[in-house]
């Protein structure tokens, strides 16, 4: 069997509606991805089954490095903010060259809290939070996962899970 190829994360970068945030986030906390369920027991089973339901709400965080204007603007709540954070994670071969893996994720979303921070010099920081309708996450062009809660879409490795769903409600 093939010894794994250790792979890190080298660098990130946030963007806002397409505009390029380098150097203003310290770290973006991805959406959280749960299974909502419903339990399922009647008279003479066994046990109890639970039934795939569809996805928990989501929210991302992203913590800044100090106060930005252009970031905080976006903090309306009426209004979705595109969301895309952009990685180089590099892959480490023992017997070639080491590559790079790009990973993104494009999330869209409200702002939903914005929890500053305390004022004290060399301080700074803040963190925003977004309630997430859209989640899409790629790995070197390659759709990992990509749930779109408003237009009724969860695919997992390209396959549209709710794809006979939405054909048997007429959507």
């Amino acid at each position: 069997m093939a010894k794994p190829n250790p792979e890190k994360l080298i660098n990130a970068n946030i963007y806002m509606d397409d505009v390029n945030f380098i150097g203003k986030a310290k770290e973006v906390d991805l959406p959280k991805v749960s299974i909502k369920v419903t339990e399922h027991e009647t008279l003479g089973s066994v046990g109890v089954l639970e039934l795939f339901q569809g996805v928990e709400k989501m929210e991302c965080k992203i913590k800044w490095a100090f106060y930005d204007r252009d970031a905080l603007m976006k903090f309306t709540p009426t209004k979705a903010v595109k969301l895309t954070a952009r990685a180089a994670q590099h892959v480490y071969e023992a017997s070639s060259a080491s590559r790079v893996k790009q990973v993104r994720a494009v999330m869209i979303g409200r702002p939903k809290g914005f929890e500053p921070a305390t004022i004290k010099p060399g301080e700074g920081e803040g963190d925003t939070t977004f309630a997430v309708d859209y989640y899409k996450l790629t790995i070197d062009d390659e759709d990992i996962i990509e749930i779109d809660i408003p237009n009724y879409i969860l695919k997992v490795g390209g396959e549209d899970v709710y794809a006979d769903v939405r054909s048997a409600l007429g959507i």
